[in-house]
């Protein structure tokens, strides 16, 4: 033996002994224990991985930097006693040589996620997410569409019509839906003419796969960030062809209700095989104002045999250029190729809302080859990449499934269009299709604060330059064009502040109080601002209130939760003043509290009053829709609990904890309060502030198991990712109150999953004693530290570590 080698080896096996009794000491210590100890900052082990203490750590690291000894194993392996059968000669020798064992197959995160879920369109006001794959915040994705899809573009009962690059995920209202394919034998460009019966459908995270029986083709999608690559395996046939249709669009062809029209369009084929097309269209409709483009550049792998364009259902072989002579003219081109039998052939597609030449450069970077399996790797390692931050070791699949789908849905939107959108550069960050901040900014945003803070400041740092270029910074913000009608209040105004008060990294916060400050001091104008014949509506800094009329009472209350949020920033700041003004008129929602309007024998709610301070007779109990009377999408009852920054006000006004735990119980238990919409997010939670944290886990855990399911998905819209937003902050067991630096707890719903954080660390949440029945929550610890009252503040759970629930049946309130 080599004498370096022999002296190497004793200090190996001094070490090794050491390792493995530290190992044996921590391993002993872990099943004697109800659970390991996790230091306050120390990262929590990733799923699979065994619990020792750092000592141990570091003397295996240790060993395995001593020089040529090369240790091969696993904790696993260590206690199967080979270690301590062979001399620890024997293994330094052979190490480097002897086989792993073979690991058992671990199954993919991204797996876990089910696309099926929320695109169930059985019953009104289902979730309305897409079917089809995208990367985590990606711009394109491609999915199947149907004649009589919902706002997703897809019925899962009907045949498929073809697959559209462009959609918007669980909204009520449409969009998009354009560079439409369909792979044919043939040529048929009427729309009902691509209806095809399907076998074989499978949709994941990364791909979306099926086979057309008409024509006995197999379709496959991945996603790149702006462009897609299909796989078309064709029978034998001279006649197989892909037909694009560039004025189709979902809201003219597939929920027509919603109202949309092509304005201009164009399809050009290049190259000199032909086998290049770009186009593009101009469209307006759908949720959004003003008109957009689309543009596209889609190259195909295989030399066609023929190509044409098309107009208006004729066909024009052989020609190269065609374009809509007027609105809403059918306009398209198609490729013609001879296949042998299970050929496959492939087109990849790339789309930009600014240019064909900045499509076409997308194309050449995002995918510059023609392997479909690397693009398919690439979509899955990202997804793998995002869930991962959440890892679940106990848990049901099913709820497993849940989670993960809910993660997923909540990745899609906003979409990072960076260098996209007509007027912004690439030194602009930019995120587009925000459907609606009404919605995302109480859970969506929170969550990305924890998961993906550069998501928030870039779109913190978009609203800068939007107000820069733009001269304002609505809620709504799709395919590039602000619309002027809100849901609430001015909304971006919680995002700001919610990324303010818990110290996100990457905003410039001087420019992000700029369009607070316009926020707050030129709007807050209610519906005045598109409702010109309503002056009377603009009337909320002047008064308090906004007088009668569409959505006075809704948006009262939220321009006062805005001005709490505008006031905070100020404040933090040095805007001293600003901060003042905005604080007092963030308290002057009580200006609607009519303590004599009474329902089901309680009194006090929120009741719009004219500018003459009358408040008005109305039904307390009737639900408003979109832009209506006095409350948007709720009613008083609901909106009646909103005032996130003075609950303890509401208690008081509500005649103490008593009173307030009774009536608000009533509503929860008459269906007078819709809490899966997002108005009543923070309702089931107010029960913390009367001492009954016992019934905020009951209602929050009645939502999250009557509520959600493998088929509908969501028990609504899942709006933008909102809805799955609150599904993963309630499963993980605790709640923001969006806009401030704390979270409610209720409990969570697995027992053992671990967060990476933002900044690194890693957040270990364990239920002690979880069950089916075991829903209520008998104390919490931090850190091995109890924790005082019903919240933690984000500090406290941004140092990582293990937060501890002791759950069971007995209703008991945090104190």
């Amino acid at each position: 033996m080599n004498p370096a080698f022999a002296v190497q080896l004793t200090a190996a096996r001094t070490y090794l002994r050491q390792a493995l009794r530290a190992l044996v000491n921590s391993l002993d210590a872990l099943s004697a224990a109800p659970a390991p100890p996790v230091p306050q900052e120390a990262p929590s082990p990733a799923a699979g991985q065994s619990w020792v203490s750092a000592e141990a750590e570091e003397m295996l690291r240790e060993v395995q930097q001593e020089g040529p000894v090369r240790l091969v194993f696993t904790y696993r392996y260590l206690l199967s006693g080979l270690l301590l059968t062979s001399s620890v000669a024997a293994v330094a020798q052979t190490a480097a040589s002897a086989p792993m064992p073979k690991a058992a197959k671990v199954r993919q995160l991204a797996d876990y996620v089910d696309p099926f879920i929320g695109v169930n369109d059985t019953k009104a006001g289902a979730s309305n997410c897409v079917i089809g794959p995208q990367l985590p915040f990606g711009s394109i994705n491609p999915s199947p569409q149907t004649q009589d899809g919902d706002q997703d573009g897809y019925s899962p009962r009907q045949p498929i019509r073809g697959f559209g690059q462009l959609h918007v995920s669980g909204t009520g209202w449409g969009k998009y839906g354009q560079v439409f394919l369909s792979p044919q034998l043939g040529v048929a460009p009427g729309e009902k003419d691509h209806d095809s019966p399907k076998a074989n459908e499978r949709a994941r995270a990364y791909e979306y796969a099926v086979q057309l029986t008409r024509y006995g083709i197999t379709t496959s999608v991945t996603p790149a960030r702006h462009a897609a690559m299909y796989k078309f395996v064709f029978p034998k046939s001279d006649q197989s062809s892909i037909l694009l249709d560039i004025t189709h669009c979902l809201t003219r062809d597939i929920v027509p209700f919603v109202g949309g029209d092509v304005l201009a369009g164009n399809v050009t084929f290049t190259g000199p095989n032909r086998d290049e097309l770009r186009g593009y269209g101009t469209y307006r409709g759908g949720f959004g104002e003003g008109n957009y483009h689309v543009y596209f550049c889609a190259r195909v792998a295989k030399k066609p045999a023929a190509f044409g364009t098309w107009l208006n259902g004729k066909l024009q072989p052989g020609q190269v250029s065609d374009s809509l002579r007027q609105p809403n003219d059918r306009v398209g081109a198609y490729f013609t190729f001879k296949t042998a039998a299970n050929e496959a052939v492939y087109l990849k597609v790339a789309v930009s809302l600014k240019s064909t030449e900045q499509a076409a450069r997308w194309l050449d970077a995002e995918i510059p080859g023609w392997n479909y399996q690397k693009v398919l790797s690439q979509a899955q390692a990202a997804w793998n990449h995002q869930l991962a931050k959440v890892q679940v070791t106990k848990g049901s699949e099913r709820d497993k499934r849940l989670l993960y789908t809910a993660l997923y849905h909540a990745h899609l939107m906003p979409r990072d269009r960076t260098n996209d959108l007509p007027g912004f550069g690439p030194e602009v960050p930019m995120w587009d299709d925000h459907f609606a901040v009404w919605d995302t900014w109480r859970t969506l945003f929170p969550l990305h604060v924890l998961l993906n803070p550069g998501t928030v400041a870039g779109t913190i740092n978009s609203f800068s330059a939007r107000l820069q270029k733009n001269g304002k910074v609505k809620d709504a913000f799709v395919a590039g064009n602000d619309m002027q009608m809100e849901q609430g209040g001015n909304n971006v105004d919680n995002i700001i502040a919610d990324a303010y008060v818990k110290q996100v990294p990457g905003v410039n916060w001087q420019q992000a109080y700029a369009v607070l400050k316009f926020n707050a001091d030129k709007e807050r104008q209610g519906s005045a601002g598109w409702r010109k014949n309503e002056p009377l509506l603009g009337n909320y800094k002047k008064q308090g209130w906004i007088p009668f009329g569409v959505m006075a009472g809704s948006m009262t209350l939220e321009y006062a939760y805005n001005d709490f949020c505008a006031a905070q920033v100020a404040q933090g700041l040095g805007h001293t003043d600003d901060a003042r003004r905005y604080l007092l008129r963030s308290k002057k929602w009580v200006n609607l509290w009519n303590p004599q309007a009474e329902s089901d024998g309680f009194t006090g709610f929120i009741v719009p009053r004219t500018q003459d301070r009358e408040f008005l007779l109305i039904d307390l109990k009737k639900r408003q829709g979109s832009w209506k009377q006095f409350f948007y999408e709720g009613n008083s009852w609901t909106y009646s609990w909103f005032a996130p920054h003075q609950p303890d006000t509401l208690v008081v006004l509500n005649g103490g904890p008593a009173a307030f735990a009774k009536k608000l119980q009533h509503a929860f238990k008459q269906d007078l309060i819709q809490y899966e919409n997002e108005p009543a997010f923070l309702a089931p939670q107010l029960f913390h502030h009367v001492g009954r944290s016992d019934l905020s886990s009951y209602y929050v855990r009645k939502l999250l198991r009557e509520g959600f399911n493998e088929q509908e998905g969501s028990p609504g819209n899942d709006d933008s990712g909102a809805m799955s937003s609150w599904f993963v902050f309630s499963a993980l067991g605790f709640f923001p109150n969006a806009g401030q630096n704390y979270y409610y707890l209720n409990g969570p719903l697995f027992e053992d999953v671990t967060l990476t954080l933002s900044n690194g660390r890693r957040l270990r949440i364990v239920a002690r004693n979880a069950g089916p029945d075991n829903i209520y929550v008998q104390s919490v610890k931090l850190a091995g530290q109890p924790v005082k009252g019903f919240s933690i503040t984000h500090e406290e759970l941004m140092r990582g570590g293990l937060l501890e629930f002791e759950m069971s049946s007995k209703a008991l309130a945090l104190q």
